[in-house]
């Protein structure tokens, strides 16, 4: 003590520790609510309360923090198991009532073979500015991490469409004791779900607000084109199994694009596989003489396998399986042929629909520009 007393006169730099009761050789039984129950040695370490600067370390800090504030349970990173004790014994200390504790992994990611923490240097998924480029709405987000802080939350979101995330009771039983594997595609399903249960005037607004600031050239055009580009969106939307095609804003301009003239050329056909039974000439004939706008889509089918087996396109799809040689293809080759002839592309929503929405003018132009595809 008299040199302590002669180091305080001589105003030389000091801590504050804690002095410890602890036992290192004895265990304390500790129940965390994610973990359970867990034994973990006693502390018995001379701690540091106060540094030399005055300014308390994390463990002194947050113990009195927790209690100012009346905090009941603190919930962290499972980084931290290892130092309950020596929080416990400050809690003891103090004669303060211990709040209750939560231990959560952390998120990984699959990195080849291996299995690694989530990083904020290593990986663009760990920054917000990847989610904000993307244009992953933040409510898509709020899903997905949901999925992966209870095991049955998935379960019950697809069951309960009409229902928000905040209906849904958390529970840390069902929360992951090891850490969660943080999956974009999962990701991505997820935000697909998300976008299939929106309006589409919803979706417009939204996109409006991304492309204004991400791409203003496809802005004007949403812009100057609203209940078009509403009707777009709309397809095949408000039916008992929505489309899905639709993870992030950024996707509205892939899966869109080729409804609008002003960004369809010739270059939409660079990527099809010419097939034998992609022949304009019969579409020229189908969409001069057949086609009505106005056919309901029952009856708007029936033209087509009326008018596709005039062809030699066979009307039944396991027909033709059974006897491939005496047809050019089936109806749903015909159907491939106007699609791709249409849009460029062999996956698309309905293509009735699509039809529906463009004029005369763009289809004969389309269909033009597919001929001199082929005739390349």
């Amino acid at each position: 003590m008299e040199e302590i007393e002669k180091k305080l006169n001589n105003q030389e730099k000091f801590t504050i520790r804690l002095k410890s009761n602890g036992d290192f050789n004895k265990k304390i039984t500790f129940k965390d609510k994610v973990k359970g129950t867990l034994q973990l040695p006693e502390n018995d370490i001379d701690h540091v309360l106060m540094k030399s600067d005055e300014i308390p370390p994390y463990a002194f800090a947050h113990v009195v923090d927790d209690y100012l504030m009346r905090v009941t349970l603190v919930i962290r990173d499972d980084s931290y198991i290892s130092s309950v004790p020596y929080h416990l014994e400050i809690w003891q200390a103090f004669g303060f009532k211990t709040p209750n504790y939560a231990h959560i992994a952390p998120l990984n990611k699959k990195d080849g073979a291996c299995i690694r923490k989530l990083s904020k240097r290593k990986d663009p998924e760990a920054a917000v500015i990847y989610y904000n480029e993307k244009g992953i709405p933040e409510e898509a987000i709020k899903l997905y991490f949901a999925t992966l802080l209870n095991s049955n939350f998935e379960e019950w979101y697809n069951a309960n469409p009409s229902k928000d995330i905040d209906d849904f009771k958390f529970t840390f039983e069902k929360m992951a004791k090891c850490g969660p594997i943080f999956d974009v595609e999962k990701l991505n399903n997820i935000s697909k779900t998300y976008f299939s249960r929106l309006k589409a005037l919803e979706i417009y607004e939204k996109a409006l607000e991304y492309y204004k600031i991400y791409d203003q050239d496809f802005y004007n055009i949403l812009n100057n084109n609203k209940d078009y580009t509403i009707k777009i969106l709309n397809i095949e939307r408000e039916i008992p199994k929505p489309r899905k095609d639709i993870s992030c804003y950024q996707d509205i301009k892939e899966q869109t694009s080729y409804m609008f003239d002003e960004l369809f050329s010739i270059n939409n056909y660079q990527n099809i596989i010419k097939k034998g039974f992609y022949n304009y000439k019969i579409l020229e004939e189908y969409f001069n003489d057949v086609y009505n706008k106005e056919d309901e889509k029952e009856v708007w089918w029936n033209k087509v396998k009326e008018y596709s087996t005039k062809h030699n396109f066979c009307p039944d799809v396991k027909e033709y399986k059974m006897c491939q040689g005496n047809y050019c293809g089936h109806v749903g080759d015909f159907c491939e042929l106007i699609r791709v002839s249409i849009t460029g592309r062999n996956i698309t929503p309905d293509i009735y629909e699509i039809l529906k929405l463009l004029d005369k003018t763009s289809i004969e132009k389309r269909i033009k520009l597919f001929a001199s595809c082929l005739n390349k």
